[in-house]
């Protein structure tokens, strides 16, 4: 964890004492911030409801208030003697000083004083216990207005006064009660412009700014100096709410927000701050979505990466942050592309490779339980890496280009013989002089004829030397590859369905189908199905599946790069070949276009020695995007 980190936590967890206690402020990114506007897009930055709003933090602890003595006014004798003072002396004093406004101050002149004195010495006056009784109702009057001004000296002058003039007086107590309160205020309030001047807005133990501010206020919301407090407390955390922001530290900026709102969300400085840090909100925003989108553009993905999460930072909605995560998620996984994309990577020596259509990764349960040992155990497949597959398989023309660049030597040319059709008995025979170049009567191939005569070797080299000439990763299909596309989603038998495949599908072994000049048809073919060939026929002539990929069920099998295993057991389950050292036999996939039923079966398999020609057999290839 970096310094940073650490100084943010610490942060965060002195925060999270305080939004308990301001819980019930408002949510800063929807009910009560300005709206705003996005740059180039119409995108809605409310933010979620802090994670702390959970969080049950115990209330306030109720204020420990000052004890307070009210200490003895007068001493046990008053002694005149000196001053040869009468009972009428003194109340003329007390007369003189209620008329000059010197009820009770100052200390030894005033009207109270003279009068307690005359009372002390047992003077017989009658007017005596009027005035007394007249001060005593002005005290009361003194006393109401000392709180009012949150005066504590005068209040505590008065109640000692009091104390001396009605020991027994119930005003005694509440007096001294309030007394407590202010000297409590006044020591909460000196205390908060400490720790405020210290810049001590948080701690854990409650010593902070803000705490000792919201104990004052609890005692008494309406004491005169609070009001200067809240300002400079609103003031500094709204500096440093509005610096977060600016530094991009929303997550810190939205924490000061709500303390600020949960001191006082009517204030005018709320909504201020509120605004400015909405608006570095949007700015960092607007900045963050530019950067992203070059970012994924040029497929810098730690750079993306980096600023996704600065983008998660923002606490944005989660229908505006998702679209980010998805796009970043495509293009970790596919690149520049998106599914079902279709293209062509140029050839360093002229023109272009073969036409891919990119593929999504998923899940797919392959093999059959019903089946044969070597098509069981089924299992699940789970593709991870991002793959894109031939559109079709490989065609003479494209083969050919391959070997003029190359000079690559075909298995059947070394072997000169490859195996042919013969139409007249119906059989496959070896025939001498048969390479790629021919068809699977042995003549000369149309350029968009699928190449066969192929082992697969051959389709290995093709594939090697695709990737080295295009600069990406080419390769034959792996064997789970093959049939996760074969089924293109579906379950079912057969990748047509379970009826008679429509109209168009594919070049099948249909039983309406016959060799052209002859009354020949299938014996084992497709139940109601005539397609119009009989052998191999051009590329891209039926109908696509839902991957967009053509004849993958018929018109020629194909090599996959997987060695042969009888069964299915210790798979790879990622989608990758299943290829042992030194192996000669190879897995063939798919039905060809003389093929019984059962080999359309879409978890039919066969083998084959990488040295294996056959006019019923081609490839593909296949490109590892973000290898």
């Amino acid at each position: 964890m970096s310094i940073k980190e650490i100084i943010m936590a610490l942060i965060w967890l002195a925060l999270v004492s305080l939004l308990y206690v301001l819980k019930t402020g408002p949510n800063y990114f929807q009910s009560n911030e300005p709206k705003t506007v996005t740059i180039g897009q119409n995108v809605n930055l409310q933010t979620q409801s802090p994670a702390t709003d959970d969080i049950q933090e115990p209330a306030l602890p109720e204020t420990i208030r000052t004890r307070v003595e009210i200490p003895n006014w007068l001493p046990e004798e008053m002694n005149f003697t000196e001053e040869n003072l009468t009972a009428d002396d003194l109340l003329t004093l007390a007369q003189l000083a209620i008329d000059n406004d010197h009820a009770f101050f100052p200390e030894k002149q005033n009207a109270l004083f003279y009068l307690m004195a005359a009372k002390n010495a047992n003077h017989d006056v009658p007017q005596l216990n009027e005035l007394l009784d007249d001060l005593h109702a002005r005290l009361y009057e003194a006393a109401a207005q000392a709180m009012l001004d949150y005066d504590e000296e005068k209040l505590t002058a008065l109640t000692a006064r009091l104390k001396s003039l009605a020991p027994d007086d119930p005003k005694i107590a509440e007096y001294t009660d309030q007394i407590s309160t202010l000297f409590t205020l006044k020591k909460l309030t000196q205390e908060t412009h400490e720790l405020l001047r210290n810049n001590d807005l948080y701690a854990f133990n409650h010593e902070d700014a803000i705490h000792k501010f919201q104990q004052a206020r609890q005692l008494d919301d309406e004491y005169p100096p609070l009001t200067e407090l809240e300002n400079q407390l609103l003031a500094t955390i709204s500096q440093q709410a509005i610096r977060a922001a600016e530094e991009g530290d929303f997550d810190v900026a939205r924490a000061q927000l709500r303390i600020l709102g949960g001191l006082n969300d009517n204030h005018p400085l709320y909504a201020a701050t509120v605004q400015q840090v909405n608006q570095q909100k949007q700015q960092r925003f607007n900045y963050l979505d530019r950067q992203f989108y070059l970012a994924i553009q040029s497929l810098q993905l730690n750079r993306a990466e980096e600023l996704l999460n600065k983008l998660e930072q923002l606490n944005l909605q989660a229908d505006v942050i998702k679209p980010y995560q998805q796009q970043f998620i495509q293009a970790q996984t596919y690149g520049s592309y998106a599914v079902f994309d279709v293209l062509r990577d140029p050839l360093t020596q002229g023109g272009d490779g073969p036409q891919m259509v990119v593929l999504p990764v998923g899940t797919f349960f392959m093999g059959r339980a019903d089946g044969p040992k070597y098509q069981q155990p089924a299992h699940w497949v789970n593709f991870k890496k991002a793959f894109a597959v031939g559109q079709h398989e490989i065609t003479v023309d494209e083969f050919a280009e391959f070997i003029r660049i190359s000079g690559y030597k075909t298995t059947a040319e070394q072997l000169n013989r490859s195996v042919v059709y013969n139409p007249r008995t119906g059989r496959f025979k070896n025939k001498h002089g048969i390479n790629w170049r021919h068809d699977y009567l042995g003549k000369r191939a149309d350029g968009n004829l699928p190449v066969i005569h192929v082992s697969w070797q051959d389709a290995q080299a093709y594939a090697d030397w695709l990737a080295e000439q295009t600069g990406e990763a080419y390769r034959l299909l792996s064997e789970s590859e093959f049939e996760y596309v074969l089924k293109a989603g579906s379950q079912e038998p057969f990748p047509w369905g379970v009826n008679p495949p429509p109209d168009n599908y594919g070049n099948l072994s249909g039983a309406n189908d016959r060799l052209r000049g002859s009354r020949v048809r299938w014996r084992e073919g497709v139940n109601q199905y005539q397609d119009g060939y009989w052998g191999p026929a051009p590329v891209k002539q039926f109908s696509s599946n839902v991957f967009g990929l053509y004849d993958l069920s018929g018109n020629v099998m194909e090599w996959v790069t997987d060695c042969w295993h009888d069964s299915y057991f210790r798979a790879p389950d990622d989608g990758l070949a299943w290829v042992n050292k030194g192996c000669e036999k190879r897995v063939i996939r798919g039905g060809h276009w003389g093929s019984a039923l059962e080999e359309y079966h879409s978890s039919h398999r066969k083998q084959g020695p990488d040295s294996f020609t056959d006019p019923r057999l081609g490839f593909r290839v296949a490109k590892t995007l973000n290898p």
